[in-house]
């Protein structure tokens, strides 16, 4: 499915096979040949987090067939309820997304950090007698070591696609900039291949801030991957980890990221994920876009990931902007039980008081329940272009 269209659309990009314009990238020869493992594997209590003991590991390079394989492994409905760990230094771009969009679709959480089976030693990659013990198919008997586990490049995009991340003391998580194969030529043809190329890479960035966005993480954090050489790796403190919301915390909201479609038309988007009320452990993210098209009403897009208890539950939506009204939404659709799609057209002269204003409030109201979670609209004028009345008719 293609990226560029309204956010009704475009949010489907957090599910397996989206496209992903990406430049030419080579895998690093030290791990060509070390295609990823998956497999369950069992500890010692706790091994895995309180109450865990049985986890998937995920071993190796993300190589072209990845996420084919995850999805094939994941067909038996019982691992789907397992955490995944990733000890990976990254590898093809495009598979690493398609990864990240298999555990969200899923609803999965993911962590970091290095599986090590019974009878192997430890070692910055298993050789190739534990790599054939991880490949037997079998439940594997096996330790945890979340200290040195590392999950960088790609690797931190299939990651950030997980409804729940766990990155835990030690565990390394890393960026840096996509890796250019420019020709060494000086003539016109070998010039046009390397514009080319570098288009390509801008085209690649803009995509994957929409990709981590849509994620509920900060897309600044995309700018620090490309102020890193590829041939270096930043690895992100405990603080950034939170500053960017790899880490969410109780709340974390992305800024407003605006995303230019087709024929001058636009959306605008913002995430914010937070602890389900029922389990301070389960994480869901809900995307609020705004679709403008010249000449027609605009559109307020909410996507809602449902916790567990609420898959079923019919709340009332509204936004609010001080002590006025800005929208109520009808109710929705479910494109999974554990998704909630609404769109709703909104006043032009509404939204442009709601740039002009310093936050809004979602409010989520079911009988005795009610959740009121307040949005900054920092950045919210500049992404309509500085023109709200124009992003659609005067109604």
């Amino acid at each position: 499915m293609t990226l560029l269209r309204p956010l009704a659309a475009l949010v489907a990009l957090l599910m397996p096979g989206a496209a992903l314009a990406q430049p030419s990238q080579k895998p690093r020869p030290a791990f060509k040949h070390e295609p990823m493992i998956f497999f369950v594997a069992k500890g010692a209590p706790n091994a895995c987090g309180p109450g865990c003991d049985t986890w998937i590991a995920a071993e190796g390079t993300f190589d072209p067939e990845v996420h084919e394989r995850l999805s094939d492994f994941l067909k038996v409905p019982a691992r789907r309820r397992l955490p995944i760990f990733f000890h990976s230094p990254g590898g093809e771009l495009q598979p690493s997304i398609a990864t990240g969009n298999v555990l969200r679709e899923r609803r999965m959480v993911a962590g970091i950090g290095q599986t090590i089976p019974e009878g192997c030693r430890v070692r910055p990659r298993a050789d190739a007698a534990c790599r054939k013990l991880m490949a037997s198919g079998g439940v594997v008997k096996a330790r945890l070591r979340v200290e040195t586990g590392i999950c960088a490049s790609g690797c931190g995009y299939a990651l950030i696609g997980a409804s729940g991340r766990r990155i835990g003391s030690g565990a390394r998580f890393g960026v840096h900039a996509s890796r250019l194969l420019p020709r060494a030529s000086g003539s016109k043809a070998m010039r046009e291949d390397v514009a080319a190329v570098r288009q390509a890479e801008r085209q690649s960035y803009e995509l994957l801030k929409q990709y981590v966005t849509l994620a509920g993480v900060d897309p600044a954090i995309i700018d620090l991957a490309i102020r890193t050489p590829h041939n270096q790796v930043h690895w992100l403190s405990p603080e950034e980890l939170s500053r960017y919301g790899v880490i969410p915390g109780d709340h974390f909201e992305t800024q407003w990221l605006r995303i230019p479609l087709a024929d001058g038309k636009f959306t605008v988007v913002k995430s914010v994920t937070q602890p389900s009320r029922s389990n301070q452990n389960e994480y869901r993210t809900t995307i609020i876009g705004i679709d403008c098209v010249a000449g027609q009403r605009p559109y307020v897009t909410l996507r809602r990931e449902l916790p567990t208890n609420e898959q079923g539950a019919r709340l009332a939506l509204r936004v609010t902007s001080g002590d006025a009204f800005v929208l109520v939404f009808n109710e929705g659709r479910r494109p999974d039980v554990a998704t909630e799609l609404r769109v709703q057209p909104v006043a032009a002269d509404a939204l442009s008081r709601l740039a002009a204003s310093e936050s809004m409030v979602l409010h989520e109201e079911k009988d005795e329940w009610r959740r009121e979670t307040r949005l900054s609209t920092k950045g919210l004028l500049e992404a309509l272009n500085g023109a709200p009345m124009r992003c659609g008719g005067r109604t």
